[in-house]
């Protein structure tokens, strides 16, 4: 039994070998019968591709650069005086006219000066007022002393008469006419002194006192001028209308002279400052417009006509104020600082109020520079490889020959919309390029071009408009 068994499975073992045996030979048939190799790709269909025609155009190269956001004038305010803060009536983030009171310093000592001093002013003012205006009793006792003197030497004139009448008759002797006309001639000079006395009250004092007396008191008018700056140097006010965007002290903080107090941003017009390569910036000037790109400014202060993007950035125009003609080359940077200023909206209906532009916000910012003659294809063209970038050409059609491409290595230039420039051995406008099944040929392949209404019927179904295949 055991014997018949090892029969049996050695019999079927050599069966089933036979039989693998013949099947491996029908497989080999059957390959060479189908004939794969060159021959089976040469007889392959021409690849279904679409293509449009390469222009030749005027663009102009553009190119973009970022930068902040900063406000035109900033001012660090300082304290005018060495003084302890006794008022500070303002926070970040407030909006203060020009004028607002800042901060105020203790000034008790100030105060008490300036009050003597302005009392000082007040005698002096009086001094010159009495050196101009004689008093009416000093006049009216002058007067009252030269009527009186008359009377005395009109006397002392009369008892000289008689005296000398009494002489000639030899009634009087010589020594009592001598002490008459002594009389009368004092009389006289006291006359002349009274009198001279009286023009002196009357006309007031003399010009040089007044003069004196008048500079005293300019002087002392300039003093207390003085002393009320000191004084509005322990006030801090705002020297224009702006944001205070930092605080720099709090009361009860010492404060020396120069010491800030707070910074103040003025964003009524507002700069961004872009970096760009030496190679374009001779492409950009002074007053030229620029189209600036800025996130997070579509909200406040935006207007009617305002053009945003879906992410919710905002256009703006902005204009060039400066090319700065040195790059920071000693750290090896070949770029130029560009300064851009726009014209800040700020939302007056909020407080406090709002500026769409804001201190530090990124912008992007688009130049145009000078257009050059380019020829232009698609993007959807270009194929991009390891090796470079590459087109495929439609070679001129021949009778009797099927349609072939072939590859043309290419550089790429100014891109514009949809359209890219490309520089390339043998490429000239009117040329057909390959916009749709590129990736999918090789050099010299034959193709068959989609008929302009298949292409519109068959719905696009290619690469998107703008997109450049990688």
């Amino acid at each position: 039994m055991h014997t018949f068994s090892f029969v049996a499975w050695f019999g079927a073992v050599v069966f089933l070998s036979v039989c693998l045996a013949g099947c491996g030979r029908d497989g080999g048939s059957a390959e060479v019968a189908t004939g794969a190799g060159p021959a089976a790709a040469a007889a392959a269909p021409p690849a279904l591709v679409r293509t449009q025609v390469i222009r030749e155009e005027d663009v102009s190269p553009e190119f973009r650069a970022t930068g902040n956001v900063r406000p035109r004038h900033f001012s660090v305010v300082a304290s005018g005086a060495d003084g302890v803060v006794a008022e500070f009536p303002v926070e970040v983030g407030e909006f203060v006219p020009a004028g607002t009171l800042l901060s105020k310093l203790r000034m008790e000592s100030t105060d008490l000066e300036l009050q003597e001093q302005e009392a000082l002013t007040e005698a002096r003012a009086a001094e010159l007022a009495e050196l101009q205006t004689p008093r009416r009793e000093d006049v009216e006792e002058s007067q009252a002393r030269v009527q009186a003197l008359q009377v005395t030497a009109s006397n002392a004139q009369r008892r000289l008469e008689e005296l000398r009448a009494l002489s000639r008759r030899g009634a009087a002797t010589q020594s009592e006419l001598r002490d008459g006309e002594d009389a009368f001639d004092a009389a006289q000079q006291n006359l002349l002194a009274a009198q001279a006395a009286y023009q002196r009250t009357a006309s007031g004092a003399r010009e040089e006192k007044k003069q004196q007396a008048s500079s005293m008191l300019e002087s002392q008018k300039k003093h207390v001028d003085f002393l009320k700056a000191e004084r509005e140097k322990r006030l801090t006010k705002a020297p224009f209308d702006g944001f205070v965007v930092e605080e720099h002290t709090y009361v009860g903080q010492w404060l020396s002279k120069g010491a800030p107090v707070l910074t103040l941003a003025r964003l009524d017009e507002v700069e961004v400052e872009v970096q760009i390569d030496q190679q374009y910036i001779d492409q950009v000037s002074a007053g030229r417009e620029v189209t600036l790109r800025v996130s997070g400014s579509a909200g406040a202060g935006a207007g009617a006509g305002a053009a945003t993007t879906a992410e919710g950035a905002r256009e703006w125009t902005g204009r060039v104020a400066a090319v700065v003609p040195r790059s920071n080359w000693e750290r090896g940077s070949r770029s130029f600082p560009v300064i851009i200023r726009i014209q800040n909206e700020i939302d007056s209906s909020t407080t406090p109020p709002t500026p769409a532009l804001r201190e530090g916000m990124m912008a992007e910012a688009a130049f145009r520079g000078i257009p050059v003659k380019a020829l232009l294809v698609p993007k959807d063209s270009v194929v991009r490889t390891s090796r470079g970038a590459f087109v495929y050409v439609v070679n001129p059609a021949e009778e009797g020959k099927p349609l072939s491409v072939r590859q043309v290595l290419v550089s790429l230039g100014i891109g514009t919309g949809v359209w890219i420039q490309v520089q390339g051995e043998s490429l000239a406008a009117g040329q057909q390029v390959v916009t749709e099944g590129a990736e999918r040929l090789r050099a010299f392949q034959t193709v068959s071009i989609m008929e302009p209404a298949k292409q519109a019927a068959d719905g696009g179904g290619g690469a998107p408009a703008g997109a450049v295949p990688q």
